[in-house]
């Protein structure tokens, strides 16, 4: 486990509760009927919320996840970062600015273009600035774990995603409109998605996952992270060549952009493979909520992935790949982000809370800080609607889609709820909370060290 003593990233919990803002509401453009089945996947409505998913969500919950862990991984202190705020406003705003884009590009506004380059740059330098720091962490940290290096690939992947946004944007915006350009950034869709979605949430996903689940299973660390981390880095690059082979001979990229695919379904596998031995080898006898609840995104990841691959290779109907990434996103990446979030709130806000005082006086359990059993039930709710809602996008219903769509919105608003009261210490019993005693703010931690010889703020 990380230790008592260990430093919290102050800006951890900015960064989720963010990111769950952002999901709430992505999931109330759903449930609101912005985007049904019926809809082109290009429509402007459909595309603000996938950037509310992929950017105010995902990215914003690997980032706030990595500000915390990567020093666990690497056994060193992230370097400082001076412009942490600046860095986490800009990632804030960059989506609603995007999302914002969007909407005046679905009413013909001449105001789209400028919205859209301001979101551009936004995005663009706020990645940078806290990509920066957790390289030179990552890479500083090589040799303690291997997986830092299958992490700093994915945030490799999340710069050429971001280059590829950035190419949309101004495309959009008119400033590029070189029918050369304009033809391969159409062309190239595909590899931004692969980047963002595989590359980049998933690597990071998995690298991080390396370091956590060991941790949270009390067991052994895994050891196929090189096989899997040289593996990806081919991948990578089979998916970077057949990006610039788009320019110049598109028959060819196709073919090398399916081998990426293919090695990307058979790097799930082995990574599947050694998640189930990491379960049975656990020293812990039961299984926590977080890790119980983890099972059906991996069982999810392993369908999606490999339906995404014959779905490729047969050159599946839209509504199909759409089922399937949808699938993928809110199964795979979302189930798996909520589950580990049911841990690591708490155990975040224990550590700052109680960390400093450890063995002065009786302390709650972990376990105590969240009502585990109702959380869970609404965490299945979550992700029964999720398979309903695929289903009924890959049968074009709308009526079906909308229907689960606000049962996955009100599964993760109760979700949401049971994090606040967790991070609230609302479940602790109050003669606990008396004085000396410092109540963590809600989404700041103040109390950068949780050290039991430290003094209490």
């Amino acid at each position: 486990m990380m230790p008592v003593g260990t430093t919290l990233s102050r800006w951890t919990m900015s960064y989720f509760g963010a990111a769950l803002s952002y999901l709430l509401l992505a999931e109330c453009l759903l449930a609101a009927g912005v985007w049904m089945p019926s809809l082109d996947v290009a429509e402007p409505g459909a595309l603000a919320i996938v950037h509310a998913v992929t950017l105010g969500w995902l990215l914003l919950l690997m980032i706030g996840s990595l500000l915390q862990f990567a020093p666990v991984m690497t056994g060193n202190d992230r370097p400082a970062g001076h412009f942490d705020l600046i860095a986490f406003a800009g990632l804030l705003a960059g989506p609603a600015l995007l999302m914002l884009g969007f909407h005046l590009i679905a009413v013909g506004s001449a105001a789209a273009g400028p919205v859209m380059i301001a979101a551009c740059v936004t995005l663009s330098l706020s990645i940078a600035l806290v990509s920066l720091p957790l390289c030179v962490l990552l890479w500083r940290g090589r040799r303690v774990h291997t997986a830092s290096l299958l992490v700093l690939l994915g945030i490799g992947c999340l710069l050429v995603t971001t280059a590829f946004g950035a190419l949309f944007a101004l495309t959009i915006s008119g400033l590029v409109g070189a029918p050369a350009v304009v033809a391969y950034g159409m062309e190239t869709v595909a590899f931004h998605a692969s980047f963002g979605l595989g590359g980049w949430m998933t690597f990071a996903a998995i690298g991080v996952s390396y370091k956590l689940l060991p941790m949270f299973l009390l067991s052994d660390d895994m050891r196929r992270a090189q096989l899997i981390r040289r593996s990806s880095t081919l991948a990578v690059l089979l998916l970077s060549t057949a990006a610039i082979g788009a320019a110049v001979a598109p028959s060819l990229a196709r073919a090398v952009f399916l081998s990426a695919a293919l090695l990307f379904a058979l790097i799930v596998a082995a990574y599947l493979f050694e998640i189930y031995g990491t379960y049975r080898a656990r020293r812990r006898p039961g299984l926590e909520l977080n890790t119980l609840g983890s099972l059906p995104a991996f069982a999810m990841l392993g369908l999606s992935v490999a339906l995404l691959a014959l779905s490729l290779f047969l050159e599946a109907e839209t509504r199909i790949v759409s089922a399937i990434v949808y699938l993928f996103v809110f199964g795979w990446l979302t189930g798996f982000g909520l589950a580990q979030l049911l841990k690591i709130v708490p155990f975040l806000t224990w550590i700052e809370a109680f960390g400093p005082l450890l063995g002065r006086r009786p302390t709650p359990k972990l376990g105590e800080l969240i009502n585990g059993r109702r959380a869970g039930v609404w965490l299945g709710l979550f992700y029964l609607s999720v398979v309903g809602a695929a289903i009924a996008l890959c049968f074009g219903s709308d009526m079906g889609f909308r229907m689960f769509a606000v049962v996955q919105t009100a599964s993760t608003f109760a979700l949401i709820v049971e994090l606040v009261l967790a991070r609230a210490l609302a479940n602790v019993e109050p003669r606990i909370k008396t004085a000396p005693f410092h109540k963590p703010a809600l989404f700041v931690a103040a109390n950068h060290r949780g050290n039991a010889n430290g003094s209490v703020p």
